[in-house]
């Protein structure tokens, strides 16, 4: 190239753009990769925590079984973890990260301390790991030319298990709740319906008290509304609960019959006699003995005044004569029958005893039960395939779980007392809950 176009050459600014496109290109590319780097790390944090929600809700489910060890819940809730992790994922969950405890519903904590009196519920708490003290970082790409050659990731879930309040003591049904007017229901008291709840009116709702149903639009009052049923507004809330202790229904009353689920305190004589007689006075049961109607007759019809400290099966529809009481008792019967269990009046399940613990009673059926008038209940529990109907006693109600696979047709002009206590005889299963 000869002098002068070299000038040229030197002088001219075509292409000069070019540097400033390299330097703008690198950028990109930096930015590009960096963004590749976190954006792998969030997607590796979110695997890592649907692996500790799994880890910490299987090993809770896996505790409550007692037929299962701490030491095999674990083990196995951390193999669901790292299932979820995939490959190399051995060092992210160990058992070690599985930690068993409570949870302190009233402070929103986890402790592994258990101090009586709080209300405490059994819990885990399970961490995940990536970082370098366990030499499994999440690795990057481009940050390493600064010299980050891995991102640290701890993440952590604490699961529970907890019995759902309106499955504890209320009225719960997979159809219809239909409660009349008059009533009282006290603070903590729960109605949950799967369908939804029908009320009339004049019904008062204290503060604390629960209506619940999967959409409360479903609610069904008269058009005085909300005016004529006092507190309903302040209790009304959106719930789902399976009630799934009806599907085992049937499994609990044959484990009891066979032995394989553990009598109650109170039994002292697990031997099973057999009554033969359709027509049964109460003096026939006797306290801490296990006993089996054979239902000669279509029914078997029940007479006296109390049965006390005793464990009943029946297949037939049983009729309890005016005034029959029950206390400490378990009756459970395979009629399919919509009354497998009924009485005229007065029939009084559990002891009146201002909710101490004991003297429960716990009515299972596969079929439907019916109260014609002035039934009371006091901490004891109904649970029933198909549905149940009852009238209850104006002041008759201090501690009652109901639970119907079927609809709940009530009562008016009833309290509806709340215990807190005194329940503990009462059927029920564990429900989980991650927490945190």
């Amino acid at each position: 190239m000869s002098r002068q176009g070299l000038r040229r050459f030197a002088a001219s600014q075509e292409g000069a753009i070019t540097p400033f496109a390299l330097l703008w290109l690198m950028l990109t590319l930096t930015v590009g990769s960096l963004a590749v780097d976190v954006s792998n790390a969030y997607r590796e944090r979110t695997q890592m925590q649907d692996a500790v929600d799994a880890t910490a809700l299987g090993a809770v489910y896996l505790e409550s079984d007692p037929k299962i060890s701490v030491d095999e819940a674990r083990q196995r809730a951390v193999a669901v973890g790292q299932a979820n992790l995939g490959q190399d994922a051995s060092s992210v969950i160990t058992p070690e990260d599985v930690v068993f405890g409570y949870y302190d519903d009233t402070n929103d904590t986890f402790t592994t301390t258990y101090t009586a009196g709080e209300a405490l519920t059994r819990a885990v708490k399970v961490t995940a790991h990536r970082d370098a003290e366990r030499n499994n970082e999440t690795p990057t790409f481009m940050a390493r030319l600064a010299g980050k050659f891995g991102w640290t990731i701890r993440t952590s879930a604490i699961a529970e298990a907890y019995r759902p309040k309106c499955l504890t003591e209320g009225l719960s049904a997979n159809g219809v709740i239909d409660l009349q007017s008059g009533n009282t229901f006290k603070s903590g008291f729960c109605l949950y319906a799967r369908a939804y709840v029908s009320l009339n009116q004049n019904n008062i709702f204290e503060p604390g008290s629960i209506v619940s149903m999967p959409d409360v639009n479903n609610l069904d009052i008269p058009a005085s509304g909300f005016s004529r049923n006092d507190g309903l507004a302040e209790a009304l809330r959106n719930a789902f609960y399976d009630l799934r202790i009806l599907n085992q229904l049937s499994t609990k009353i044959d484990d009891l019959r066979s032995g394989a689920a553990t009598m109650p305190s109170y039994i002292t004589d697990p031997s099973i006699t057999t009554i033969s007689k359709s027509k049964i006075d109460t003096s026939e049961f006797q306290p801490g003995h296990v006993y089996e109607l054979s239902c000669s007759g279509s029914k078997a019809h029940i007479d006296g005044t109390t049965i006390k400290d005793a464990v009943i099966f029946a297949s037939c529809p049983v009729v309890f004569g005016n005034g029959v009481a029950l206390e400490n008792v378990i009756f459970a019967n395979t009629s399919t029958s919509d009354r497998s269990f009924s009485a005229p009046s007065g029939l009084r399940l559990g002891a009146n005893d201002s909710c101490a613990s004991g003297g429960g009673v716990q009515i299972l059926t596969l079929g439907g039960v019916g109260s014609a008038a002035k039934v009371e209940f006091y901490g004891s529990q109904i649970i029933a395939a198909r549905d149940v109907n009852f009238a209850a006693q104006a002041n008759g109600v201090q501690g009652i779980s109901v639970i119907a696979g079927g609809k709940i047709d009530g009562t008016s002009n009833s309290t509806f007392g709340h215990c807190g206590s005194g329940m503990d005889s009462s059927f029920d299963l564990q429900y989980f809950r991650l927490r945190a």
